[in-house]
């Protein structure tokens, strides 16, 4: 089936397109002084889903309970097990009881004056573009309403609700897990403010399954609230876009395809930090140091984040996407189904791939509105200059931003950066970012963190892989919080970056062929198809699937042909400058580049027929990658301290895994390399060090002369 992605535009629509400057305008700071919301203020929301009646909490679960659908499923479970009817009953009311949602102002109005008060303490803002709001807004009523925001922390769904409430919005029933639900005092007010909580893992207890899904359908098809959950499972611990989980969204969907709703509106929301409140906990996770449990004791202990700044929060809303426009069904088709048995209700293959497609689109949409801070063009240009072994001072650092501000707009980005007050702008975002850079006699550096502090802070007997040494520590821990917020920038360079490294692949296969015999359109039909080859290799890295591969090659292309960093000639020719451009993109991709190379380097020393663990695996590569790191020849085998995180080996493994490299032994759950045919590990880590060759950089990042040159160790 063709689909028509939401957010394609028509030439028409495009000249319509507000610019960079104005749409930014379109942000309001809604803790500002006098544009704070009153929280003893009469509530009237617009409701998602307009009825003639409308439920509260305890009539949704007695809605479900007895229910048709449920009746028959439990006693399909009854008949099933031997068990008593009644006792099932109580059984799935218990369920009920611990899912289920409830709403209590008092303590929503008192929610918003501790938000707004921490607030105003800790940020410079909370930013909502209020046109995207708006247009969200005009839209409701006719159909359930699904809110998808990105998830990069537990601020995330706070800010929803308060912004929900600030716009008179009816608060939508937010899912949480329920490590949150067994936190003493907070578990009860979070189900009061309308989370509905949900068992981590349920895949075994499938009356457990069955019951919140039947919560779920009621939730979309007979709640007026609208429904708000995560659809990458769990926070991003590295800021970048994880894929999609579909289980919820299919259960969320199941009343369109059963034709018990017209329609289903998605709406894709996009958060973005300056600073992000637990980047410390998630650099420290991504090398192995286990996740703190959630309880009401570490709560309190967090709020001394009181007295640190994290500068502006930014809330964008995306174009409301209609699940009936883009699975284009009838209604005929949906009603079919309809008649099947409560405990049947599952979605066919066809269906499912429809959600994925779905899926993917909205973290697409999310991302293209996740707004780029001054702090992450920053990072982004700092880290090139790493590369090239070069010291940055406040007057690059300004051009340096505002260059880039201009490519990523180009591209189609949101970026705050005010080119009026860039070096205070520049200024401001360090010293939000204290903890990771500060500038010294002039020039920006890292901050220096002692071994001896972190091997007080952390346990390395506990990490979860390799225990890493407190010196290897002192290098990672600067380097991945940079790392951090350079990524989200890969949604919009991952592929200028393929066709950069395409480009100058193409430019030495024809300098070693010195053919004459090229044609422009064969050219660039080898671009694509490089283009094409990283795309597979890094699908589940950059979560860019979005059917306008082809317009987006052009525009890349273009950007290169405008900086002049990539030439095509009439006779298919292809020249690669060296310049700053080339430098920053081929930066932003080297961290991956190096990560997934060392982990194929890695494999290869493993014998054939030996079974191993994705911990063992793990260990193993950060065994490898310390070792580099330690020696003065690092450069020369392409090594990067991001090779370190794990949440992206376990990407790159996982990445692996689906394209053959690797395999999971079905009775023993055991990795081992694949013997598939056409896909040999030697020919992966020849590809792979081949691009890591085309790096025009003198050497990369090491541990030896990190420590020499910007003294972020003190060992």
């Amino acid at each position: 089936m063709e689909r028509n992605p939401v957010g394609e535009s028509s030439g028409q629509e495009e000249q319509k397109t507000p610019s960079a400057a104005e749409y930014m305008r379109n942000f309001k700071n809604i803790i500002a002084p006098g544009n704070e919301a009153s929280m003893t203020r009469e509530f009237n929301p617009q409701v998602a889903y307009e009825f003639e009646k409308y439920l509260n909490p305890q009539k949704l679960k007695q809605h479900v309970l007895r229910s048709e659908k449920l009746r028959s499923i439990l006693e399909h479970y009854a008949k099933e097990s031997g068990t008593p009817l009644k006792q099932m009953e109580r059984q799935a009311r218990a369920i009920i009881d611990e899912i289920g949602l409830e709403r209590n102002m008092a303590i929503i109005r008192w929610c918003g004056i501790a938000i707004t008060a921490i607030g105003k303490r800790i940020c410079d803002g909370f930013y909502v573009n209020s046109a995207s709001m708006a247009n969200v807004r005009k839209d409701m009523g006719k159909c359930p309403v699904l809110y998808l925001p990105s998830h990069r922390s537990y601020m995330d769904f706070i800010l929803m609700s308060y912004i929900c409430y600030y716009y008179d919005i009816e608060i939508p029933g937010i899912a949480a897990g329920m490590d949150f639900h067994s936190m003493f005092g907070m578990g009860t007010m979070l189900r009061k403010t309308g989370a509905f909580f949900m068992r981590r893992s349920f895949s075994n207890d499938e009356l457990y399954w069955d019951i919140f899904r039947e919560y779920m359908y009621a939730l979309v098809a007979n709640y007026h609230i609208g429904v708000e959950f995560f659809i990458e499972g769990t926070r991003s611990r590295n800021f970048k876009a994880l894929v999609p989980k579909i289980g919820l969204l299919s259960m969320a969907l199941l009343p369109y395809f059963t034709g018990e709703v017209p329609d289903v509106m998605i709406v894709p929301v996009s958060v973005a930090y300056e600073r992000v409140l637990e980047e410390q906990l998630f650099v420290y996770e991504l090398l192995g140091v286990p996740k703190p449990k959630e309880s009401t004791k570490g709560f309190f202990k967090a709020l001394k984040i009181i007295d640190e700044r994290f500068g502006k929060m930014f809330l964008d809303f995306g174009e409301p996407i209609s699940v009936k426009e883009f699975f284009g069904h009838d209604s005929a088709q949906r009603m079919q189904r309809a008649g099947v048995g409560g405990h049947l209700q599952k979605l066919n293959r066809q269906e499912v791939e429809l959600v994925k497609q779905l899926a993917n689109e909205i973290i697409y949409q999310q991302q293209r509105r996740i707004v780029i801070s001054t702090f992450n063009l920053l990072s982004l240009y700092y880290a090139s200059q790493l590369y090239a072994q070069k010291s940055v001072t406040l007057d690059e650092l300004a051009r340096g931003v505002l260059h880039l501000k201009r490519i990523f707009e180009q591209l189609g980005a949101h970026v705050s950066t005010t080119p009026s007050s860039i070096k205070a702008d520049v200024i401001d975002a360090v010293e939000i970012h204290a903890n990771i850079l500060h500038f010294a006699a002039g020039r920006l550096q890292f901050t220096p963190m002692a071994a001896k502090q972190l091997a007080e802070q952390i346990d390395v007997r506990r990490l979860k892989a390799h225990a890493l040494c407190p010196q290897t520590m002192a290098v990672a821990v600067p380097m991945l919080a940079l790392q951090l917020y350079i990524n989200p920038c890969m949604f919009w360079l991952a592929r200028p970056a393929y066709l950069l490294l395409a480009a100058l692949k193409e430019q030495r296969n024809q300098e070693r062929k010195q053919s004459t015999d090229i044609s422009y359109d064969a050219s660039l039909c080898a671009l694509h198809a490089h283009v094409t080859t990283m795309d597979a290799l890094f699908q589940h890295e950059f979560i860019i699937e979005s059917n306008r591969e082809a317009a987006e090659f052009e525009t890349h292309l273009q950007l290169l042909l405008d900086e002049r960093v990539v030439e095509v000639e009439s006779s298919g020719r292809i020249k690669v400058q060296d310049n700053e451009c080339s430098h920053v993109i081929l930066a932003a991709l080297a961290p991956f580049l190096c990560l997934y190379y060392q982990l194929v380097v890695t494999l290869r020393k493993i014998p054939l027929e030996l079974e191993f663990s994705n911990k063992d695996l793990l260990v193993r590569v950060q065994q490898h990658v310390e070792q580099l790191l330690q020696q003065p020849g690092a450069s020369a085998s392409h090594v990067h301290p991001y090779c370190l995180a794990l949440d992206n080996l376990n990407i790159a493994i996982y990445a692996l895994i689906q394209r053959g490299y690797l395999a999971k032994c079905r009775d023993s759950g055991q990795l081992k390399i694949a013997s598939t045919p056409g896909k040999c590990l030697r020919e992966l880590e020849n590809q792979l060090l081949e691009y890591c060759q085309l790096m025009p950089f003198a050497q990369y990042s090491t541990a030896a002369n990190q420590q020499a040159q910007f003294h972020i160790a003190k060992l």
